[in-house]
């Protein structure tokens, strides 16, 4: 099993060096900023039974376990981010405006795809992957196929399948629309920055020069005694042990037996990081280490998750897919052009471009808009959505991703959480005007 196991990883390391090298060669991957796990990953694609295999009797032979990468992988990254989690009435005063800004594009998101979902025959769960994937890239969306697959709802491949083809339209969209609308922004005077639309080679092949690398840990540890990663490492799996403990606890309760993972491992790192902080514990944990842990899973995750879709489902739904990520990204681009002009005043646009790159596709790829608007970050854009992200992220995200699946393959649960979305969106608007206006 575990030699079956470091095969699929082992496929994955060598897509994801592929896809490295491509995008240091390929011109279009670097103009487009498309990120390696993603080239990769469509590589894999490529050469997998899906393709190849169709007429090739050499192709990449993926096992079975893949489908159950996600939740350990998700798992293991929202312990990373969850561990060093933390906001104060300051935090929140302050980014107010973009929690109810997400609070709208979030809303807008899943009740689009409830109602367009419902018109293209699609089960009634379709309705959240679209905002999964444009809120957390590939990975995300795992979360929910899982819990539809748990429940018996919907194979896992194919909502899989659904959620990673979502992901990768809207990535691909947040990067070429963002970057023509900082274009627009620049020439109509809209970006505050001095410098906007200035990037380096860096930038676009993704290698540093010798003279720009830099070290991306701080060690703990003596390297003879115990390596420093090794101990951020085992941290991260020593809170996957007792999450899994409290999962099995969970289980005993019907109304939890659906849970993965990934739902303990969230309140274990949120409790290990709030006693972390008042022990000398704290001290041993270097935020920037566990980044690393967390974006290696993520880069393996998405990897895999592009490399096994099914293209029949797919293809068979493309007409519904394409619909619903048209009007969804519509919706989040003119709410995003619309309220942060009206309610943050100053450098709108660069608080607008990294809201829109992180609610179309990541949060790297919010990141890399604003570098595009304010290369030398002179805005505070960066540090309004680092410190609100923990805001939606316990509060909006986390239930439409660990309580919503479970209440919208019903039909009272579908038009509850309908109703529910609309009430968020209505109060979100509401109170953002009313702090706006002060």
């Amino acid at each position: 099993m575990f030699e079956i196991i470091l095969k699929d990883f082992a496929w994955a390391s060598l897509l994801l060096l592929i896809g490295l090298y491509l995008r240091t060669k390929v011109k279009v991957f670097q103009k487009l900023f498309i990120p390696v796990a993603v080239i990769g990953g469509l590589v894999g694609l490529l050469l997998s039974s899906e393709v190849l295999g169709k007429f090739c009797p050499f192709y990449i032979q993926w096992s079975d376990n893949v489908s159950g990468f996600a939740n350990p992988l998700l798992a293991i990254l929202f312990v990373t981010q969850f561990i060093a989690l933390s906001f104060n009435t300051k935090m929140i005063k302050k980014c107010s405006f973009i929690f109810f800004i997400s609070a709208t594009v979030i809303g807008a998101q899943v009740l689009s795809a409830m109602g367009l979902g419902r018109l293209f025959g699609l089960p009634d769960g379709a309705a959240l992957l679209p905002f999964g994937a444009f809120y957390g890239a590939h990975g995300i969306p795992q979360v929910i196929a899982g819990i539809y697959d748990t429940l018996g709802y919907w194979n896992y491949d194919e909502a899989s399948a659904f959620g990673t083809t979502y992901a990768t339209i809207g990535m691909l969209y947040g990067i070429i629309a963002g970057i023509a609308i900082i274009n627009i922004g620049i020439r109509r005077g809209w970006v505050s920055a001095k410098k906007a639309g200035n990037l380096s080679k860096e930038d676009y092949t993704g290698i540093l020069n010798k003279e720009n690398r830099f070290k991306f840990m701080t060690a703990f540890t003596s390297d003879i005694a115990f390596d420093p990663l090794t101990l951020h490492f085992s941290i991260v799996l020593a809170i996957m042990i007792i999450a899994y403990g409290l999962l099995n606890l969970l289980h005993r309760i019907s109304i939890f037996s659906g849970f993965a993972i990934y739902v303990p491992a969230i309140i274990v790192s949120l409790v290990f990081g709030i006693i972390a902080k008042r022990t000398p514990l704290h001290d041993f944990i270097d935020s920037e280490s566990l980044g690393h842990i967390g974006s290696l899973a993520l880069e393996y995750l998405i990897v895999s998750a592009i490399a096994t879709m099914k293209l029949d489902v797919i293809m068979n739904n493309a007409a519904a897919i394409l619909t619903i990520s048209g009007i969804g990204l519509l919706l989040t681009t003119v709410i995003l052009m619309t309220l942060p002009k009206l309610w943050l005043k100053t450098s709108w646009l660069e608080n607008a471009m990294v809201m829109f790159g992180a609610w179309t596709g990541s949060t790297a790829t919010g990141m890399m808009l604003l570098r595009i608007a304010d290369p030398e970050l002179e805005t505070d854009a960066g540090q309004n959505l680092i410190t609100a992200t923990p805001l939606w992220q316990i509060s909006t995200q986390n239930f439409f991703l660990t309580i919503a699946p479970y209440f919208i393959v019903t039909a009272a649960g579908f038009n509850n959480l309908a109703l529910g979305a609309a009430g968020m969106v209505a109060v979100a608007l509401i109170l953002g005007f009313i702090i706006g206006r002060k």
